[in-house]
């Protein structure tokens, strides 16, 4: 596993601790409005309840992502950048660009790839801080306007990036079917473990989404992801041996 410098590990304190604070700073300004329109005590209390139990679930994946990227990056940049604003696929993505392999604690190309996640997803921020309120009214137009075309275009949007995502993970597993290849770190990849772990959390998935849509079980959205990420991690580990 890669070691990280101290002074990561004092700005990733830093960072959290700026989070908590912002987070309690907006939990007693909402108790403060609610008291001043005359909100009961216990449905606050219990609304304060259940938000902390149900984020619960949804930090799943994040602490399997922290998992994921601890061999590539050591611990304290996944926990910064997954704790604030990173998203695992995109990470994973990034640190490919910048030839990020585990375990080796080559720190150019961990350098590289932390800028690459730093500066390309500040792009996301300042189009929110320039352009959002103007984007949030045009979609709210469009929306009462035309919904049909507001979901396609959502949609079109969400379908190219997975599209994007998928096509890499495909064509990468391919070139490896029948021969796989080995890093420099003694990991190796197999593309029909690739391709089954694939497969398996696209099922996975569908069949969660069954469960949400027609068995009306709308808990179901907050748990798709890591049944998911757990149950196609659990057949990937079972079928390595076939191809080992």
């Amino acid at each position: 596993m890669v070691s990280s410098p101290v002074i990561i590990f004092v700005i990733g304190g830093i960072i959290a601790a700026v989070i908590i604070l912002m987070s309690l700073v907006f939990l007693f300004k909402a108790v403060r409005r609610a008291k001043a329109i005359g909100m009961d005590k216990k449905i606050v209390t219990e609304t304060i309840k259940n938000s902390a139990v149900f984020s619960i679930v949804p930090s799943i994946p994040i602490v399997i992502g922290v998992g994921i990227m601890m061999q590539y990056l050591g611990l304290a940049i996944p926990w910064i950048r997954l704790t604030v604003i990173g998203a695992l696929q995109y990470e994973m993505l990034a640190m490919s660009q910048a030839g990020v392999a585990p375990g080796t604690g080559d720190a150019v190309a961990i350098a590289t790839a932390a800028v690459i996640m730093t500066l390309a997803i500040l792009t996301g921020p300042l189009f929110n801080a320039i352009f959002y309120k103007k984007y949030q009214n045009k979609l709210y137009d469009l929306q009462q306007k035309n919904q049909k075309l507001m979901d396609t275009v959502t949609g079109a949007m969400l379908g190219g990036m997975l599209s994007g995502i998928m096509s890499a993970i495909i064509v990468g597993a391919c070139f490896t079917i029948g021969s796989p290849v080995t890093d420099d770190s003694g990991i190796t990849t197999y593309g029909e473990v690739t391709l089954i772990a694939l497969a398996s959390s696209i099922v996975i998935t569908a069949i969660c989404g069954a469960i949400m849509i027609f068995g009306k079980q709308k808990w179901m959205e907050s748990y798709a992801l890591p049944i998911s990420i757990l149950g196609s991690l659990a057949i990937a580990l079972a079928v390595v041996p076939v191809f080992a």
